[in-house]
């Protein structure tokens, strides 16, 4: 699929306006459009991992978060939901762990 990007923009704004009204459900749906035209999207990935949390889909949210990491994204609120992931997945401790990384990372942003 090949998407413009005034197409990409609005499938993301309606992707972000899905989560603002607690369906993530569709959300996603928008977002993975997006990635399916451009899988080396971020906004669109980052979104997703949002919406992944929401579902409470931490396997997928973790995937999605560790390629970003991979490319290169310095967020650390990519930290706290890569923590958040792992703890829906119930890995507490790595979870715990990546928190930590989080906090430390946020300490020299701030």
């Amino acid at each position: 699929m090949t998407l413009k990007p005034v197409e990409q923009k609005l499938l993301l704004l309606l992707g972000w306006v899905q989560l603002q009204c607690a369906q993530p459900a569709h959300a996603r749906t928008f977002f993975e459009a997006v990635l399916s035209a451009d899988p080396q999207q971020p906004a669109a990935r980052k979104a997703l991992v949002v919406a992944l949390l929401q579902l409470e889909q931490g396997a997928q949210a973790e995937q999605h978060c560790e390629h970003l990491l991979a490319q290169g994204e310095n967020d650390p609120a990519l930290w706290a939901c890569l923590s958040r992931a792992q703890q829906v997945q119930g890995q507490l401790e790595r979870a715990r762990r990546t928190y930590d990384h989080f906090l430390g990372l946020r300490d020299t942003h701030a």
